[in-house]
């Protein structure tokens, strides 16, 4: 058995090498201000469906967390206003606790996506700023 897995492990090595030319800014696309804001009032102002787009078209991090955002501040803004509302009288009945559920759903989505995003945009900036120093003392 331990010779049929080192085979297979040897095929799957030579199909599919490691490439060196990969670095650790091309793994991380963090993206910039613009998708995070893109992203965020696609998914603000379409709510749940804006939110499906916007997540699933952006590849990068700023598109993702801008989506959630979006979405956490667009439950907010459903959340109150069914509560104060006069059309949606009914859905309630009473039951304030459900209402204080979804409103803190949202709030934690939103200061999710925010804080996220600018914990990597940070990072990334600080591996930036590290690279082009071991670079600079490498000349």
């Amino acid at each position: 058995a331990a010779p049929a897995a080192e085979t297979s492990q040897r095929i799957q090595e030579e199909e599919c090498p490691p490439r060196d030319d990969f670095s650790d800014a091309d793994q991380l696309r963090v993206g910039n201000d613009g998708i995070f804001m893109l992203a965020f009032f696609m998914a603000f102002i379409f709510n749940w469906l804006g939110f499906c787009l916007s997540f699933c078209i952006t590849n990068t991090i700023a598109g993702r967390y801008g989506a959630i955002c979006g979405f956490g501040l667009s439950l907010i803004k459903w959340i109150l206003i069914v509560r104060f509302s006069d059309y949606f009288t009914g859905y309630f009945n009473g039951q304030y606790w459900l209402w204080w559920i979804f409103l803190v759903l949202g709030l934690l989505l939103f200061f999710r996506g925010f804080v996220n995003y600018l914990k990597v945009r940070n990072m990334s900036e600080s591996m930036a700023a590290a690279h082009r120093a071991r670079y600079f003392f490498l000349l």
